[in-house]
């Protein structure tokens, strides 16, 4: 008998077809508890993306040996009740750095260079004056800013931040990061210089960028606090988490003027609302949770999530399991 899996949502033709080498595939209509719930109970492994899993349909998966997650981030799943039930959960940390990182750069290049203002001026026609292109630039204030000796602060150092600042390198920026959990090496291998606190991280920094996960330490980990040592020239890049970040205080920070302007692709509520305040603000890039969703990410997402899935399954020590514990407990 082949095993089941429930996707929540489709995912890339590539992934499928690995599993649909060893497993029945069934595509639920939608992630809502509505309709995963009819499906769960005899499903032998369960596949998500990025919309919260309850407690409802883990506990209805009575069969569930494993959960893949389509992404590094688990903040959507409660892990530690999926140990409880014994079921594994499966990640694929390394599938999106580079498309993430290569969204961070673009995002701090778009602040840089006043890309959205510039361009929805010169589509307004208020270029259409008398005057050279270039003069009138400066004189309405579209003039940017280059990367080159501008300090970039990295909030966590691991691979994303890591990619980042090999691609922010070749653009000469002066690059700090902190994070506690990375050995020296890490740094020195990658001539970041470290600091030892998320202050110096963002003090002074023109740019600063979020890598971290969310969770309980880290929520609003960037509040009214943080936001007062950041300058009045500085921009903050979000690639992370929309937890990470007290939207309310950002919005202060935004309106008064106290930092230059951000970029946010993911928020506190996703999807955001339609009124969200940020989509008012001239001094703000916001994107839909889209910096994984590159041709290459998604199928190397794809791929990693349905191999950790199929390991599980065969009972294989998956290579990305995020709950261990599950695999020590069923070896006894």
């Amino acid at each position: 008998m082949k095993y089941q899996v429930l996707l929540t949502e489709r995912i890339s033709p590539v992934g499928i077809g690995i599993l649909e080498s060893t497993a029945e595939v069934v595509i639920a209509p939608s992630p809502s508890d509505a309709d995963l719930l009819p499906l769960v109970g005899s499903a032998d492994a369960l596949l998500i993306r990025s919309t919260p899993l309850s407690h409802a349909v883990m506990n209805a998966g009575k069969n569930l040996k494993v959960i893949g997650r389509h992404g590094i981030g688990i903040d959507n799943i409660d892990v530690a009740a999926a140990t409880r039930l014994g079921i594994q959960v499966v990640n694929t940390p390394g599938a999106n750095t580079n498309a993430v990182a290569e969204h961070a750069l673009w995002a701090i290049m778009h602040c840089a260079k006043n890309f959205n203002r510039a361009e929805r001026a010169l589509r307004e026609g208020k270029f259409a004056v008398a005057g050279s292109l270039p003069g009138l630039v400066q004189k309405m204030g579209y003039s940017t800013l280059e990367l080159k000796a501008k300090s970039l602060g990295l909030v966590g150092f691991g691979r994303i931040a890591r990619r980042l600042s090999e691609l922010a390198r070749s653009l000469e920026m002066d690059i700090k990061a902190f994070d506690p959990l990375v050995g020296n090496e890490v740094f020195q291998d990658l001539a970041v210089c470290r600091v030892n606190s998320l202050e110096e991280a963002i003090r002074d920094a023109d740019f600063v960028s979020l890598h971290v996960p969310h969770m309980k330490e880290t929520h609003h980990l960037i509040g009214e606090k943080q936001l007062a040592l950041m300058k009045k020239e500085a921009f903050l890049i979000n690639t992370s988490r929309g937890g990470i970040v007290d939207e309310a205080a950002l919005l202060r920070a935004l309106r008064e003027g106290r930092i230059a302007g951000a970029a946010l692709d993911v928020f506190e509520q996703e999807p955001p609302p339609a009124d969200l305040p940020f989509f008012g603000l001239e001094n703000v890039l916001v994107t839909p949770h889209m910096a994984a969703m590159t041709d290459l990410a998604l199928v190397n997402m794809a791929v990693d999530v349905s191999r950790g899935i199929l390991e599980a399954l065969e009972g294989k020590r998956p290579e990305f399991l995020c709950n261990p514990e599950v695999w020590e407990k069923r070896r006894l």
